[in-house]
């Protein structure tokens, strides 16, 4: 009681004492330092998926997937070598990202093994490698990135994909901060009463005593401008064909919005974001170009100022392709099985399909040099099978039939592969091919004698390149 009533006598002596003060000397201005309003960043592009991320290493991580030889595929995430959350880095600068994971499942990490971008902003490259890793190893995973040109703060999320395409492990994401240019905005720097209702003392120069001499209108500070906020794609149902999904998305400042899709397309496909500053929007995704499709967001302003971010929406091809593969691009059709003949050649080999894409008994030439060309097989049962007059020296052969009547026929073919290396032999095998994104990117897949994969491109125009599929 006694603390508080010294406390009570203090306090009136202090104000006793301002009275005096204000009465009988002149009246303070109460200075204010003019200092730059904060810079605004643009908030947070959020990017959500209807499947649950992965959490932070620190909260439960989703079931470990088994594969079909009775092991689990696993991975943890142990460190981020470089780059940690929230890290600074300019606009427009290359940065690389390298996180330290370990392989916690029961499965060794085979080659083919991909880091995959799944969701976020993308910043780089769309996967990396990973290396063959043992049950309880551990290895260092990078992506190369470049930091967006403005300013904000940016998220791309990863994950793990065995080589048949099973993703598996956590979520791990790479986060960086863009900053922005700070601006000045007017603000009240002295305090009135010199002013009118409404208006401040403003400095708009180096002011003596650093008080304001004009009185202005304080003008609000300027809005954050264009963003995303939010963008989510929910699988809602299948549909003969593909999915049904529910995409919603939430902007600020933006006057018009639209969802994109143009993976492994001819032609962009899109639907217009109404309204454009949020909403959601039902769309059946049918036999998608591509697995996995990409979808974005574009945003744009009044002003012509755009603002982007996507998502993975998971939607299989409607038919897969008939060996393991990291290409998100859709065959046209079902494999087809059919009966084959190889042949090797000094410099390349031939191909022949009995049933081939849009022709029957097609011959492939492929040339050691990467390039191919296609030919029909004109062969006639009861034709010579060969011609006595190219005698083959020791060890080589004379291709006969089919392979040999091109040979014979054609001396650019005969010229650029030499004799043959081995009698043909014959074997069942697989085909498909992928549709064209433009003219001359179409691809043509076949499983040789061996067992290997080749890769044939540009099958959509009269010949192209083609290698061996790792």
């Amino acid at each position: 009681m006694a603390q508080k009533r010294r406390l009570f006598v203090l306090m009136g002596a202090t104000v006793l004492l301002l009275l005096v003060t204000l009465a009988c000397g002149p009246v303070v201005t109460v200075v204010v330092t003019p200092t730059p309003s904060p810079a605004v960043s643009p908030p947070v592009s959020e990017v959500t998926v209807s499947a649950p991320t992965a959490a932070p290493p620190t909260e439960a991580l989703s079931p470990e997937p088994t594969t079909s030889a009775g092991c689990t595929l696993g991975a943890r995430w142990v460190a981020d070598v470089t780059v940690p959350d929230n890290t600074v880095i300019a606009p427009g600068t290359p940065f690389v990202k390298t996180w330290r994971v370990r392989n916690s499942g029961t499965c060794a990490w085979w080659p083919g093994t991909r880091l995959i971008f799944v969701s976020g902003t993308p910043m780089g490259d769309p996967a990396a490698d990973v290396p063959a890793l043992a049950p309880g190893a551990q290895a260092d995973v990078s992506v190369n990135l470049t930091a967006p040109a403005a300013p904000g703060t940016y998220r791309a999320n990863y994950q793990f994909q065995a080589p048949d395409g099973t993703r598996f492990g956590p979520v791990i994401w790479v986060q960086i901060v863009v900053p922005g240019t700070p601006t000045l905005s007017p603000a009240p720097v002295c305090t009135p009463p010199a002013c009118p209702p409404g208006q401040v003392l403003y400095c708009p120069g180096v002011c003596p005593g650093g008080c304001g001499v004009v009185c202005v209108t304080p003008t609000p500070y300027p809005p954050s401008g264009l963003a995303i906020l939010s963008f989510s794609a929910e699988v809602l149902q299948d549909v003969p064909g593909g999915k049904r999904v529910r995409f919603s998305w939430r902007t600020q400042g933006a006057t018009w919005a639209s969802i994109i899709d143009q993976d492994c397309r001819r032609f962009m496909r899109y639907w217009e974001a109404m309204p454009p500053e949020g909403g959601s929007l039902i769309v059946d995704l049918i036999d998608p170009p591509a697995r996995d499709p990409v979808m974005t967001l574009v945003a744009r302003d009044a002003a012509g100022h755009e603002v982007r971010t996507s998502v993975v929406v998971p939607v299989p091809c409607r038919y897969p392709w008939f060996f393991p593969t990291d290409n998100r691009c859709c065959p046209e059709a079902a494999a087809i099985t059919t009966w084959a003949a190889e042949e090797p050649f000094e410099h390349g080999w031939m191909l022949w399909l009995e049933n081939g894409p849009g022709s029957s008994r097609l011959i492939v030439v492929f040339y050691e040099d990467g390039s191919y060309a296609k030919y029909p097989d004109t062969f006639v049962e009861g034709e010579p099978e060969s011609d006595p007059s190219f005698v083959p020296p020791p060890g080589l052969y004379q291709p006969i039939r089919g392979f040999g009547k091109l040979w014979r026929t054609h001396p650019e073919v005969r010229d650029r592969l030499g004799w043959a290396t081995a009698p043909e032999q014959g074997f069942y095998t697989q085909w498909q091919t992928q549709r064209p994104v433009t003219l001359g990117t179409g691809l043509f897949y076949a499983r040789r004698l061996s067992g290997k994969i080749v890769e044939a491109g540009a099958w959509d125009v009269t010949g192209g390149t083609w290698r061996e599929v790792p």
